[in-house]
């Protein structure tokens, strides 16, 4: 077994954008993502809306060096990595070539590199994670459905102070 830096073991959840394993792995270390990201040389910005304000679907690819860091902060193999992060293994122009050893990453719109993208159900994101955390994943379907199994059927529950959308598998 191979020994990896990181304190914890988060691992990423199936269809899941690396942006938001990044911001659930920040959250675990009890970390703004904002400051994890420095760990990786941005080589553009995060994509914005016209008015302003960052986009929820935002992606992140990674360069060899960068994504061998990632692997390192959830205490999980690149393998792994590679199998449930659908950009993983994704180039971008805007990467050095060259194996210069400086993790780097580059932002892009994530319906541009594997499809459309859906926030997935906290509860079941819960469930999977231990930690009540936004995920972000990939949604060929349609249904960002953490459990694969909501349909894109999506109900408003009422709390006290606001409402919480959850899948049909919660709501069962």
């Amino acid at each position: 077994m191979t020994h990896y830096p990181g304190l914890l073991r988060i691992a990423p959840l199936q269809g899941e954008t690396t942006s938001s394993l990044i911001y659930r792995i920040a959250s675990r270390y009890g970390m703004e993502a904002r400051a994890l990201r420095s760990c990786w040389h941005w080589r553009n910005y995060p994509p914005g809306h016209d008015g302003g304000g960052a986009r929820a679907d935002a992606e992140v690819l990674l360069n060899a060096a960068g994504r061998q860091l990632l692997a390192g902060l959830c205490g999980v193999e690149e393998d792994v990595l590679a199998r449930a992060l659908p950009s993983w293994g994704q180039e971008d122009a805007k990467l050095p070539d060259r194996e210069d050893g400086v993790p780097a990453a580059a932002w892009r719109i994530g319906g541009a590199v594997a499809g459309p993208v859906a926030f997935g159900c906290r509860l079941c994101a819960a469930r999977r994670t231990g930690t009540v955390v936004r995920a972000v994943r990939y949604a060929p379907g349609g249904s960002g459905c953490v459990s694969g199994t909501g349909g894109g059927s999506w109900t408003r529950t009422p709390t006290s102070r606001w409402s919480i959308w959850t899948c049909g598998t919660c709501r069962k």
